[in-house]
């Protein structure tokens, strides 16, 4: 294709009389093609049932935490409330039931959580949870 367009600029050049003026000219089927930015999705995969219960005296970090979880592609929480058992937690903690580990480490990695702050749920939590697979305990770490 480059031998047919210098052949092309040459007659040119030679009918108007004008000197060869040799132009470099990105063409773009020759050039390779620039990949967009590989990103990580932080949305999640599937459908999961979420409680959010705020384990401070510091009002609305439960529905901060729930508002930004649902922006980020999340169900609204089944229950966005205060832990009545503990309101002196220091640390988020994301509980998960049986068989929604995968579940809980996607919600701690949305909120910047990590792993080893992930736990099965016990039987403080599930009562506390109102039957959601994953429930979020906000500690005042969450405080901005």
């Amino acid at each position: 294709m480059t031998d047919f367009i210098d052949v092309l600029e040459q007659q040119l050049v030679t009918a108007h009389g004008r000197p060869e003026r040799r132009r470099f000219v990105a063409i773009p089927w020759s050039s390779p093609p620039t990949q967009p930015p590989q990103t990580t999705p932080v949305t999640p995969q599937a459908r999961v049932s979420l409680a959010v219960l705020n384990a401070t005296r510091i009002t609305g970090l439960a529905r901060a935490v729930a508002d930004e979880l649902t922006s980020l592609g999340y169900d609204e929480p089944n229950v966005v409330t205060n832990d009545t058992t503990n309101q002196s937690r220091v640390r988020t903690t994301v509980y998960y039931e049986p068989g929604h580990r995968a579940d809980a480490l996607g919600v701690a990695s949305c909120l910047h959580i990590g792993s080893e702050r992930v736990a099965p749920m016990d039987a403080d939590a599930r009562a506390l949870a109102d039957r959601a697979v994953v429930a979020v305990f906000v500690g005042a770490d969450r405080a901005r």
